[in-house]
C-alpha cells in the first residue's frame, strides 16, 4: 500500500509541475484531455474509496484517511476489491448483503 502513496503523490506533483510550468490551456484537444482526466479521476476516485471502506471495511477510517493521498483508489481497488473476489468469508471486510 506505501507504493501506491508514493505514486499517488507523484502524480499529484507531476500534475502540478504541469500547471504551473506550461501554458493554462493547452493549444490541442488531446493534452486538455489529459489534463481533465488528470485533474477529474482523483477526487472521484477519494469520493468512491470513502464510500466503499465505510460501507464494507469493518475498520474504514485509515482508508478513509489514506483517500486524501491522490490517486490512492488504485491501489485500494488492486489490493482489496479485485484480490477480495476470489475470497469467500474475508474476515477483514463486511459481508455483503
Amino acid at each position: 500500500m506505501f507504493l501506491w502513496a508514493i505514486l499517488g503523490l507523484a502524480v499529484a506533483g507531476l500534475a502540478f509541475w504541469i500547471v504551473t510550468s506550461i501554458e493554462t490551456v493547452p493549444p490541442r484537444p488531446i493534452p486538455l484531455l489529459v489534463l481533465a482526466l488528470v485533474f477529474g479521476v482523483g477526487p472521484l476516485g477519494s469520493f468512491w474509496i470513502m464510500y466503499m471502506a465505510i460501507r464494507y471495511e469493518k475498520h474504514p477510517l485509515p482508508y478513509v484517511l489514506l483517500a486524501f493521498i491522490p490517486y490512492f483508489f488504485l491501489g485500494y481497488y488492486l489490493e482489496r476489491v479485485q484480490g477480495r473476489r476470489g475470497l469467500k468469508g474475508d474476515l477483514r471486510t463486511r459481508t455483503l448483503l
